[in-house]
C-alpha cells in the first residue's frame, strides 16, 4: 500500500525559511529505513538519511524569510502562521498527488485541520488525516528528517549571505541578529528572520 506523510520545520525558529515536505512509499520501503523523529539525530546523520529520502517520491514547499514577512498579519500581510503553514502542506499534498497517489496522506497535525482542507477538493481533502505526534508513522518521520534537512540547507545559504551564522532556534539568537543589523541595518533583518517573535520587539 502506498502511504505518504507530510510534516514542516523552521516553524520555531528565529531565522530562516520555513519548509513542508511530504514523502510518498509503499509502506514496508518506509519501514525499513527505520526512520524517526529528526530532532534526536547530529546533523551529519540526519544529512546522510536525507540522500536515501530523496530517492523516494517527494515534494518540498519552501518560504523565504522576506516572504514570509510579506504575508504575516505582524508585517500588515493576510495570513497568520499557521494558515501559511495549512496553504503550504495543500500545496505539497496536491503535488505529491500528481507523483505517486498514495492511498492515505498523513499530516502531522499542528492547527485546526481546516487551514489545509480549505485549500483541498473532493477525494484527495480526503485522504488527509491528522494526527500528534505523527512521526510514529514511517512516512511522516521521512517527511520530518527531509523538511528538516532542507531547512539546514538553507539556513546555512542564508548565513553565507548574511556573513555570520545565523543560529537555529529561537532562544540564543538575539547576538546575531544585533550583529545583522550592526552590518546590514535594522531593515535587514526581514531577509533573515520571522519578525512576529517576540525578539524583534525586544531588539
Amino acid at each position: 500500500m502506498i502511504l505518504a506523510g507530510c510534516d514542516e520545520a523552521g516553524k520555531g525558529d528565529y531565522f530562516g525559511y520555513l519548509v513542508v515536505a511530504c514523502v510518498c512509499g509503499e509502506e514496508e520501503e518506509l519501514k525499513r529505513l527505520g526512520l524517526r523523529d529528526p530532532k534526536g539525530l547530529s546533523i551529519r546523520r540526519l544529512l546522510t538519511l536525507e540522500k536515501e529520502v530523496r530517492k523516494l517520491p517527494h515534494v518540498v514547499v519552501r518560504i523565504s524569510p522576506l516572504r514570509y514577512n510579506r504575508l504575516h498579519r505582524a508585517t500588515g500581510g493576510r495570513y497568520n502562521l499557521n494558515e501559511i503553514l495549512g496553504w503550504m502542506h495543500a500545496q505539497a499534498v496536491k503535488r505529491l498527488e500528481e507523483e505517486c497517489s498514495p492511498r492515505r496522506i498523513v499530516i502531522d497535525r499542528f492547527a485546526s485541520p481546516e487551514v489545509v482542507l480549505s485549500h483541498l477538493e473532493g477525494e484527495l481533502g480526503r485522504k488527509v488525516v491528522f494526527e500528534e505526534r505523527a512521526e510514529r508513522h514511517p512516512a511522516v518521520a521521512a517527511a520530518a528528517l527531509l523538511a528538516r534537512a532542507e531547512f539546514i540547507h538553507k539556513q546555512e545559504a542564508l548565513s553565507r549571505k548574511a556573513g555570520l551564522q545565523l543560529p537555529r532556534g529561537s532562544t540564543h539568537v538575539r547576538a546575531a541578529a544585533r550583529e545583522l543589523i550592526r552590518r546590514h541595518g535594522r531593515e535587514a533583518l526581514a531577509r533573515y528572520a520571522k519578525l512576529h517573535f517576540r525578539i524583534t520587539s525586544q531588539l
